[in-house]
C-alpha cells in the first residue's frame, strides 16, 4: 500500500495536511486529530478559481451534455445546489457504467459528467453538513474499520478528479486507459463511501459524534 500512496503522491502532485472534513458544525476537536478516520482528511491543493484546470473542467461538463447517447445518466440533473450526499451517489453510478461501458462515446461523455460532480463536490468538502442531512448521517451502531488505504475525502477527490480530466483529454494508448480507468472507478467507490459515511451515533447518553466515542 505503501508504494500506491508513493505513486499517487508523484502522479498527482505534492501533499498539504488539512483538518476536518465535513464536520458537524462546533465539533470538537479529537484527541485523536493526528489519526486518519472517516472525518478527517489530507488533501492536495488544486486551483478551481482559474487557468487551464479550470477550463478543461468546463469542457469536460459541457462534452457530458452533448445528446450524443441516450443513456439516462447523462441527462441527471445536478448543480452547486445539489446536496453532497446525492452528488457522491452520481460519482458511484457515473464510476459503474463507466467502467462497464464498451462505447468509446458513452464512456467519454461519462467521464465528463464525472468530472464534473467531482469539481462541484471538490471546494465543499470542508463545509459544515446541512442541518437536514444530520438525520441519516446518524446510525445506532459504529460503522466497519476504515480501509488500510484511507488518504481522507479530499485526497480522493483530488485522485478522482484529476484521473477523469486525464482520461477525458484522450491521450493515452488503450491499454493506459483501461487500467486507469479502473484505478479512477475503485477510488471514486471508496470517495462516494466516505462522503456518506455516518457521522454521529445514536448512544445511551444521546447522539454523539462518532469520533467523540472512538477516540
Amino acid at each position: 500500500m505503501t508504494r500506491l500512496r508513493l505513486f499517487l503522491c508523484c502522479a498527482f502532485g505534492y501533499i498539504s495536511m488539512v483538518g476536518w472534513t465535513r464536520a458537524p458544525q462546533g465539533a470538537p476537536v479529537s484527541s485523536m486529530a493526528g489519526k486518519v478516520n472517516l472525518v478527517q482528511s489530507t488533501t492536495r491543493g488544486i486551483d478551481l478559481s482559474g487557468g487551464g484546470f479550470k477550463n478543461h473542467i468546463l469542457e469536460a461538463a459541457t462534452m457530458a451534455t452533448i445528446p450524443t447517447q441516450t443513456h439516462p445518466l447523462l441527462s441527471v440533473p445536478f448543480n452547486a445546489a445539489t446536496d453532497f450526499t446525492v452528488l457522491a451517489s452520481h460519482c458511484e453510478n457515473f464510476a459503474e457504467t463507466l467502467i462497464e461501458s464498451d462505447d468509446p462515446a458513452l464512456r467519454l461523455a461519462l467521464c465528463g459528467r464525472l468530472a464534473a460532480c467531482l469539481a462541484l463536490l471538490r471546494p465543499t468538502l470542508n463545509d459544515p453538513i446541512p442541518p437536514h442531512l444530520i438525520e441519516s448521517l446518524t446510525t445506532d451502531t459504529l460503522p466497519a474499520s476504515s480501509p488500510c488505504f484511507d488518504p481522507g475525502s479530499e485526497l480522493l477527490c483530488d485522485y478522482s478528479l484529476t484521473l477523469a480530466q486525464l482520461l477525458t483529454g484522450q491521450a493515452l494508448l488503450p491499454t493506459m486507459e483501461q487500467t486507469l480507468t479502473g484505478l479512477l472507478c475503485e477510488l471514486v467507490w471508496c470517495f462516494a463511501a466516505e462522503l456518506k459515511a455516518p457521522r454521529w451515533i445514536r448512544t445511551a447518553d444521546g447522539v454523539k459524534f462518532i469520533d467523540e466515542v472512538t477516540a
